[in-house]
């Protein structure tokens, strides 16, 4: 059921959890044990990336002082003791890193599928846990699926209208551009000019190689490729790995490959005789 242009419930900028939370006191009938393996991610939740560095945290938190506050759930109505997750999907996945068999819940069925949807975009976005692509997604859902307007959903997370607008646009980029700004190869300062360019990917590799800012990136679109750029242009496989040869060795690693001829040169830069000497051991070995 969509609501009525402008009929967003009061408090909704307060987030899920701050929404759920105020009214878990009604439902303590409802708190149970239930089994991790009972549990899954809601279908409505616009958050598909976690950093493992963060949940691996939280276990540890975990392990050693419990789970404070209980995960928030629907039941599946469908799949007889099976749940879906409204709030708590990070403690949910801590839990299983911690080993933890159970996890404290509040039932909850007393809440639609839509409006859960609704408020837990709002939540992730307001907690800024979205990648920017997510947040996109997330306010063009609130903007087709419940009659949102962007000035709705400026007021609602706290972030400007045009700011808004600039974020859902960056779901016309290509999918080359989205993959390079979700492993923060690029920057949104530096994919923005991109946006409604037809030959963008043409220009991501220069881009990526000669870490152009927005102002350069804005003069390369207006000037074209030239065959300087041409020439100093490298794919972004072979960037990859230069950077992974500079990991492994620490030192300044060139690769010149010519992918017509699929010929080409590693190079290799030493300071000094001790840095020659490493590398001279490790092709021995």
């Amino acid at each position: 059921m969509k609501q009525k242009k402008n009929a967003r419930p009061a408090g909704l900028g307060s987030g899920l959890s701050s929404l759920l939370g105020a009214e878990v006191q009604k439902h303590t009938d409802n708190y149970k044990m239930i089994p991790v393996e009972f549990i899954k991610p809601g279908p409505w939740q616009p958050r598909k990336i976690f950093n493992k560095d963060e949940l691996e945290s939280l276990s540890n938190s975990i392990k050693k002082q419990g789970i404070i506050q209980p995960v928030i759930l629907k039941p599946n109505d469908i799949i007889k003791n099976q749940y879906f997750i409204i709030a708590g999907e990070r403690r949910w996945r801590a839990c299983q890193l911690a080993k933890i068999h159970e996890i404290p819940a509040i039932l909850r069925d007393d809440i639609e599928d839509e409006k859960i949807a609704e408020l837990s975009l709002v939540e992730n976005i307001q907690r800024s846990e979205l990648n920017p692509i997510e947040e996109a997604e997330g306010y063009q859902s609130l903007l087709n699926n419940y009659n949102y307007t962007q000035e709705d959903i400026s007021k609602a997370v706290g972030k400007s209208r045009s700011y808004i607008a600039n974020i859902v646009r960056l779901l016309s980029l290509s999918h080359k551009a989205k993959e390079l700004l979700l492993q923060k190869k690029l920057t949104i300062g530096q994919v923005r000019p991109l946006i409604g360019n037809k030959d963008a990917d043409n220009y991501l590799d220069i881009i990526l190689k000669n870490n152009l800012n927005s102002r350069n990136i804005e003069k390369l679109l207006k000037n074209g490729i030239t065959k300087t750029h041409k020439t100093k242009i490298k794919n972004i496989d072979i960037i990859s790995l230069e950077r992974e040869l500079k990991e492994i060795t620490g030192l300044k690693v060139n690769i010149d490959f010519d992918n017509s001829k699929q010929t080409g040169k590693i190079k290799i830069e030493c300071q000094n005789l001790k840095e020659f000497n490493y590398i001279i051991e490790k092709i021995k070995t």
